[in-house]
């Protein structure tokens, strides 16, 4: 982490991670018994590489690949216009190996806060087809919802302050795989 902040308290230590990720991944299993239409999309960037690891999981339980893409939709989101200067006016990650139309969408990010990121991401897969559903999959949820917007499936609950924020760090975007609470200095 190298921004201002300080680490409070670890949430997830590595091999916690791991076993929270295989118990949504048993959830998503619970919840669409066949793997026929899903598709795993991880929103940029570190929900990448937690829908590979769920992909991955996936694959294992139903003895057949799960297609996987990722989805950057910054360009969707509501107050785009209101932050910081971005240095590319592409989009940063976007791989779609299949259509989504008619497709139940497992769509995995790493923290779900307000809900404007989810927002702009559906947004997004709509503008590529029409899914049967779209699935929100979530590590950490810490709350403070500022669009009506509600994981199907969650690793982590946990409250947090306005001062806060919780940090998910994974491989091979960070030098380690852990969730944190820390607190924002100003």
């Amino acid at each position: 982490m190298k921004d201002n902040c300080k680490r409070i308290q670890e949430l997830l230590s590595a091999q916690a991670m791991e076993f929270a990720l295989d118990e949504m991944a048993a959830k998503i299993a619970k919840m669409h018994p066949s793997a026929d239409n899903l598709i795993v999309l991880g929103m940029a960037s570190r929900g990448i590489p937690l829908a590979k690891k769920l992909t991955e999981r996936l694959s294992q339980k139903f003895g057949k690949q799960i297609e996987m893409g990722s989805l950057d939709a910054t360009f969707y989101r509501d107050d785009f216009h209101y932050r910081k200067t971005v240095g590319s006016t592409e989009m940063r990650f976007t791989e779609m190996p299949a259509s989504v139309e008619g497709k139940t969408v497992i769509l995995v990010d790493d923290v779900l806060y307000t809900g404007r990121s989810v927002r702009a991401a559906m947004q997004a897969i709509l503008d590529l087809g029409r899914p049967a559903a779209i699935r929100l999959c979530v590590l950490v949820d810490r709350g403070h919802r500022e669009l009506p917007i509600a994981p199907d499936c969650v690793g982590l609950t946990v409250e947090t302050a306005r001062n806060q924020e919780v940090r998910v760090m994974i491989e091979p975007i960070d030098n380690e795989n852990s969730v944190y609470l820390v607190e924002v200095e100003a």
